[in-house]
C-alpha cells in the first residue's frame, strides 16, 4: 500500500497513529488521530470499509475509557448506518458484532436486560457459534448471573475482541497529527 502524503492516504497514517497511543492508554490523543482519519476519509473510494474499520477503534478507544454511554449511542448509530446498507453476510456479521460491543457496556452498567435483549437479536441474525463472546455472555445472562468487569475483560481478551493489538499496527507508517487540528 501507498502511504505516501497524498490525501487518498495521510487518514491512514493518522489512524495508524491513534492506534499506537491506544496501545499506550493514552485513548484521548489516539481519539483525537480516528476522528480526523474518520472525517478525511469520506471523500476516498473505500470510505465504507476505512469508516467500518475507524469507528471500531474509535468505539475501543472510548469502552476503555469507560464511556459506556458514548459507546451504546456510537453502535445504535452505526447499526442505523448499517441498516441502510445491502443486506448481505459481511454486514451481518458486522452488525453482530456491532451489537455484541452494546451489549458489553450495558453489561459494564449493570443492565443486564438491555444486554440480554440486544445479544438475543445478534443472535437470531447471525447464529448460534459465530460471534463466541455473544454466546457466553447469552449463556450467562440466560441462567441469571450477574456477570461483572472482571469476567468481561477475560472473555474479550480469550477472543482477542479488541481489534487495536501490538500485531496489528504498523508503526512505520503512523504520523502524528499536528497539535493545532482538533476534531472535537
Amino acid at each position: 500500500m501507498n502511504t505516501t502524503n497524498t490525501k487518498e492516504t495521510l487518514h491512514i497514517r493518522f489512524a495508524e497513529k491513534g492506534k499506537m497511543y491506544s496501545l499506550e492508554g493514552n485513548y484521548k490523543e489516539a481519539l483525537r488521530h480516528y476522528k480526523e482519519a474518520i472525517k478525511m476519509m469520506q471523500q476516498t473510494k473505500d470510505s465504507d470499509i476505512f469508516f467500518q474499520h475507524y469507528s471500531q477503534c474509535v468505539m475501543e478507544a472510548l469502552e476503555q475509557l469507560g464511556s459506556y454511554d458514548e459507546v451504546i449511542s456510537f453502535c445504535k448509530n452505526y447499526r442505523d448506518f448499517l441498516a441502510d446498507k445491502e443486506t448481505n453476510v459481511l454486514v451481518k456479521k458486522h452488525n453482530a458484532f456491532v451489537c455484541e460491543r452494546q451489549a458489553i457496556q450495558h453489561i459494564l452498567k449493570e443492565e443486564q436486560e438491555e444486554a440480554k435483549t440486544v445479544l438475543t437479536n445478534a443472535q437470531k441474525e447471525i447464529g448460534k457459534g459465530k460471534h463466541p463472546i455473544t454466546d457466553e455472555l447469552l449463556n450467562w445472562l440466560l441462567r441469571g448471573y450477574k456477570i461483572n468487569k472482571d469476567q468481561v475483560t477475560r472473555l474479550q481478551k480469550k477472543h482477542n475482541y479488541f481489534i487495536v493489538r501490538k500485531e496489528s499496527v504498523n508503526p512505520k507508517i503512523a504520523m502524528d497529527l499536528p497539535e493545532g487540528i482538533s476534531p472535537f
